[in-house]
């Protein structure tokens, strides 16, 4: 089977509405690629690198998406569905000013990765495995994390208002280090939070 480099360079690096489920060997570069529409089903795109692609309105379901390297592609408006993307730096995607919603994840697993500055606000998270991620100095303003496991998570310098982390668990948040208006948690969170300054929250 060819790999998904291959197969795009037969479209002449610009596909639009096709299904596909060719891969990436690690280390393999995929460069200036440009999809539209595409569903993206069970490829494995384990250490690859996808360089300066443009992905718009895209689904990737299934995929394995591990160390995957992202260095100045955009995605705009795209989902991800029950992909493992284990360890990636989605902050070094380049930012996609038109998309409605930056990142849209659902069933992911997406633990050791990294947000460290990215802009992502409105992004959707939705019962991800978001272990030990670094979401330090991230723009994540009316982001959603619900059924989200933030256990480990990095949460320094976070721009986190208006966001809703109803339903997620796991983290540890001091509201003195983060942007916190309007942020909305349930009452299990809460007793975190106000632990966080010092207070003793009592039953």
């Amino acid at each position: 089977m060819p790999s998904l480099a291959e197969r795009l360079a037969q479209e002449g690096g610009w596909a639009a509405g096709l299904d596909l489920t060719e891969g990436l060997a690690p280390g393999e570069v995929l460069a200036g690629a440009e999809l539209e529409g595409c569903r993206i089903t069970g490829a494995v795109l384990e250490r690859a690198v996808l360089r300066d692609g443009t992905f718009t309105d895209c689904t990737f379901t299934g995929c394995d998406l591990s160390m995957v390297v992202l260095d100045g592609s955009r995605f705009t408006d795209c989902r991800f569905v029950e992909c493992k993307a284990l360890g990636v730096g989605w902050g070094r995607a380049a930012p996609a000013p038109l998309s409605t919603r930056p990142w849209d994840m659902e069933r992911c697993r997406l633990d050791l990765g990294s947000f460290r500055d990215a802009q992502a606000a409105g992004s959707r998270f939705a019962d991800c495995s978001m272990r030990e991620v670094d979401l330090a100095g991230a723009d994540l303003r009316r982001a959603t994390f619900a059924g989200c496991d933030l256990g480990g998570a990095t949460v320094a310098g976070t721009d986190l208002r208006e966001a809703d982390l109803v339903g997620a668990s796991g983290y540890l948040l001091d509201p003195t280090a983060n942007r916190v208006r309007g942020m909305r948690v349930d009452a299990v969170a809460a007793g975190g939070i106000l632990r966080a300054l010092g207070l003793v929250v009592e039953d």
